[in-house]
């Protein structure tokens, strides 16, 4: 599964449809972090000194968002779908999340001291880091779609169950998360073709995004895979392997 990687297929359904929507809305989530990666892998060979800072900081808000992502998983979704689908139902998923913890890690370590100034910044070995876990990150993230099926989840779970979820979710990324390196990657990691509908903001709080949020680290949002409209750069695919722009 060698980079650069193709995205996940949208789950078929209904946004509209909270069973439906469980898995759609992850498989974007799920997207905009390969896209990430993708673009770690296109931008990481290329990086000029004045552009390291902003490229680190890019690097950082993805690896950022991924664990705090499984983080979420781990402590708010997984708990209620063991609940209701039976202990040891999201055991693998946890495992998986252990098998690329530590190269996850090591490279946002990395990330972090050069953002610092404790290390110098290393095209090469900003991907031999990345060679050590994206295989196993993409695969985790293509195998979890199915623990998600609309059907599964209709036969154990309530429209209010559902509803709870999101509303614990929600309470908890207001609360952890920093809208300035959390919002524009939601801009820059997404292609709007392929659900419109996301990122599911009011419209004012979009367009404080687009025309504000993002212009105050508009230089490493820069090296994202899409425009500030979710519109894919030249030499970027959602099918994997594309010719350099």
């Amino acid at each position: 599964m060698p980079p650069p990687y193709a995205v996940i297929q949208t789950p078929p359904g209904s946004w509209d449809d909270i069973f439906d929507r469980q898995a759609i809305e992850m498989a974007i989530s799920h997207n905009m972090f390969i896209r990430g990666l993708n673009a770690i892998y296109f931008h990481a060979p290329n990086v000029r000194e004045g552009q390291v800072q902003a490229f680190a900081f890019f690097c950082n808000s993805l690896l950022g968002l991924i664990h705090h992502h499984h983080h979420m998983e781990e402590e708010i979704i997984f708990p209620l779908y063991e609940e209701k689908l039976g202990a040891g139902a999201m055991e693998h998923n946890v495992q998986d999340h252990h098998a690329f913890k530590a190269g996850l890690e090591d490279l946002e370590t990395y990330i972090q001291d050069i953002r610092a100034g404790r290390a110098t910044y290393d095209g090469k070995l900003v991907t031999e880091k990345l060679d050590a876990f994206a295989d196993g990150l993409v695969q985790h993230l293509n195998d979890e779609l199915p623990t998600l099926e609309s059907s599964k989840l209709r036969a154990k779970f309530s429209k209010k169950d559902l509803e709870g979820l999101a509303a614990s979710l929600e309470k908890r990324i207001m609360k952890e998360v920093s809208l300035t390196e959390s919002l524009p990657p939601g801009l820059v990691l997404h292609d709007r073709t392929t659900a419109p509908q996301f990122p599911p903001l009011p419209k004012p709080i979009l367009w404080l995004t687009k025309y504000g949020l993002y212009h105050i680290h508009s230089d490493a949002w820069a090296f994202g895979p899409c425009d500030v409209h979710g519109t894919l750069k030249p030499g970027f695919s959602n099918h994997g392997p594309v010719a350099a722009a």
